[in-house]
């Protein structure tokens, strides 16, 4: 089980790398810059791809980060997003960012994933790199909580981390990399699809975000994988 103080307290001191390194790396841990360049435009074609026109849609980004994901659906014509990350400082990193760059649609929210609430209807929500962070009561919360702010053509991407052969946690372990203590919890993904079904959302597409062979499949035992949910019918 992670240790959920201890994981909230890694990604607030991710904000004091603001203005450090850049924007993209603050939360995607992508340090390299020629790797964090291949990262970015890798997994911004293949998400778009994979997404109908957001042209006019609305957006809830739920573990936002400073925004990472959510200034590219402003890019792409989004008519409102909420952006809704448990980090304080992260989300004033995004403020700041959304204010200098006049993205006036966009709404950031400090709150835990699993516990917001709105009364709103989504026609998109996108979560990325989150589950790995939760607790398995916190995934079934926050997924049993979706079926609130969708209505019966919301589109629900999910971008997460994924064990390969089995679930594999890293708790608190000391990382090379990011100099600090690190935990993650891989849920495989057949973990994953089980849990939307339970509350009714079927799986339409499912595939690693890279393929074999590819620079960023760095570890054995975990894939970066994509994932798209409807709501089921009938």
């Amino acid at each position: 089980m992670l240790n959920e103080s201890k994981v909230k307290k890694f990604w607030d001191s991710r904000s004091a790398l603001y203005n450090k390194l850049p924007f993209e790396s603050i939360v995607n841990m992508e340090h390299d810059p020629e790797l964090l360049k291949i990262k970015v435009q890798d997994e911004t074609a293949k998400v778009f791809s994979w997404l109908p026109s957001l042209k006019g849609k609305s957006i809830l980004d739920l573990g936002a980060g400073v925004g990472q994901w959510t200034f590219r659906f402003h890019a792409q014509g989004a008519s409102r997003i909420v952006a809704v990350e448990y980090s304080e400082p992260l989300v004033e990193i995004g403020r700041l960012e959304a204010q200098s760059r006049q993205a006036e649609n966009i709404e950031f929210i400090v709150s835990g994933a699993e516990d917001f609430r709105s009364n709103e209807r989504f026609d998109v929500i996108f979560i990325s790199g989150l589950f790995v962070y939760l607790n398995d009561r916190q995934v079934e919360t926050l997924i049993s909580n979706l079926k609130n702010v969708v209505h019966d053509d919301t589109i629900i991407m999910l971008r997460d981390g994924t064990g390969l052969a089995e679930r594999y946690e890293i708790n608190n372990q000391f990382s090379e990399l990011l100099q600090t203590e690190y935990s993650a919890l891989y849920r495989t993904a057949q973990e994953y699809k089980a849990v939307f079904k339970r509350v009714g959302f079927e799986t339409l597409r499912d595939e690693n975000m890279f393929p074999e062979g590819h620079v960023l499949n760095k570890y054995p035992e975990t894939r970066l994988r994509l994932y798209y949910f409807g709501k089921c019918h009938g």
